[in-house]
């Protein structure tokens, strides 16, 4: 569901892509627990949200207000729910799932967030891990696959509610850094922007805390051609480098943000940042 007036945060519930990465590298395992994340995260989204003004504006969220943000995420919880508990394998199938309704009141509207929150992790506690699933992706993937992409959507827009209230959040390097590999493997060049040209140089994404384990945490992008990016996971110079924390890169790629270093061709990294459409 892409509105006009977008929240860019990669919710794609039901837009077909291929997969958009070209990587010679294999990316490590999550050294987070995904779900642990989505519950807790969730939670205080869902306390956040129901304790202030609905019609204050999100910053990061253009024309949008924290109701319309929360409206947002019930319905990509609800989404996923959906998918995981009927066990979707066919796009044809998606319409199965029970769109939810906007509530015209905040309580009604932070019930139904509550109730998409507690079937989300219950459809991931209690599914086989072995189960496949419809995605976006082009073709179906694993109940982890769901759970990253909730982990990050649920964060990322944990985010974007503290920035519309005035408070600022901050996540661990590697939930993080691992944002930022599936954002490179997922979204980067999927589609390409309307107006925006070519990247015309490569990039070289280098996270600079402490806590992550080396050799992680970088990624060199040779090509920014849709539907797909070319990356390797691995230190190495480009035309620009973007360094900073995990997390400032990570909403530095979702436009969210500008606190990182951009050092080299300054143009090729806002090329870079500008090109995928969100």
């Amino acid at each position: 569901i892409r509105p006009s007036h977008r929240c860019v945060s990669g919710n794609r519930l039901l837009a077909a892509l291929v997969g958009t990465v070209l990587s010679m590298t294999t990316p490590a395992p999550p050294s987070y627990d995904a779900i642990e994340h989505i519950r807790l995260d969730g939670t205080e989204f869902i306390r956040l949200v129901s304790e202030a003004d609905p019609t204050l504006s999100v910053p990061t969220c253009p024309g949008w207000r924290l109701g319309d943000l929360t409206f947002h995420v019930a319905r990509g919880w609800n989404y996923w729910a959906g998918v995981l508990s009927t066990g979707i394998t066919s796009r044809n199938d998606v319409r199965e799932i029970l769109e939810i309704e906007r509530p015209p009141e905040h309580a009604g509207l932070i019930d139904v967030l509550f109730d998409a929150h507690v079937r989300l992790c219950d459809a991931l506690h209690t599914a086989d891990a072995s189960m496949k699933v419809w995605t976006w992706t082009g073709s179906t993937q694993p109940v982890a696959w769901v759970a990253r992409r909730m982990t990050h959507e649920t964060m990322v827009h944990l985010w974007d509610a503290g920035q519309a209230i005035g408070l600022d959040f901050e996540f661990g390097p590697a939930v993080s850094a691992d944002g930022i590999d599936e954002w490179l493997t997922w979204f980067a060049a999927g589609e390409r922007a309307e107006g925006e040209m070519k990247v015309g140089g490569t990039v070289h994404l280098h996270c600079t805390d402490s806590e992550l384990p080396h050799g992680t945490g970088e990624w060199f992008v040779s090509a920014m051609k849709e539907p797909k990016a070319t990356f390797t996971r691995e230190h190495r110079k480009g035309d620009a480098a973007i360094r900073g924390q995990a997390q400032d890169i990570l909403m530095w790629l979702w436009r969210r943000g500008s606190d990182v270093e951009v050092i080299g061709d300054k143009v090729v990294a806002r090329r870079f940042q500008a090109f995928t459409d969100l």
